[in-house]
């Protein structure tokens, strides 16, 4: 069994009807326009930060060795909470160093593997705690600035995809 093909099929041109753009319209569309190049521009900024990080700092893994908790009582409604912060120990410069992580309200597992960032110069003080999705925080920004660009220019255009025909 073969598929036939019609060979006049007509095909309908796109329907674009013209629009008059109101302010309402006009006004959105800047609005849009600014918050798209906003996160544009935080998308490249992110995007050189990671990468000025990624060449002046050195890289290398890190082991959790112990974890220090943290009581806090909010004060709202007295209600206690605990935090938790990883002890890491990495080698700096031949020697090995600890220092405690930033503290979360999740308890990291020993011996647990993280990637580390830190200045050789001063390792205690510029150490931190790499996340593993940071690359994709330019990314994302880039894509919803770009889509907040785009849907802002349709607003500008002088003509309107209509469906009906």
């Amino acid at each position: 069994m073969f598929l036939q093909l019609d060979c006049c099929a007509i095909l309908k041109p796109m329907n674009f009807k013209p629009h008059q753009s109101t302010f309402d319209d006009k006004l959105s569309a800047i609005i849009g326009l600014s918050i798209g190049l906003l996160f544009i521009g935080g998308g490249f900024w992110v995007r050189n930060i990671v990468t000025y990080e990624r060449t002046t700092l050195k890289e290398t893994q890190g082991t959790v060795v112990d974890s220090v908790t943290r009581r806090e009582r909010n004060s709202s409604n007295n209600q206690q909470t605990e935090t938790y912060a990883p002890v890491i120990e990495f080698l700096a410069n031949g020697e090995r160093t600890r220092f405690t992580g930033n503290y979360e309200s999740y308890r990291s597992s020993k011996g647990h593997i993280v990637v580390l960032r830190y200045d050789p110069k001063q390792p205690i003080k510029t150490v931190r705690v790499v996340n593993p999705l940071e690359g994709l925080v330019s990314w994302g920004m880039f894509g919803m600035g770009g889509l907040a660009v785009v849907s802002s220019l349709g607003k500008l255009l002088p003509v309107r995809w209509s469906s009906s025909g």
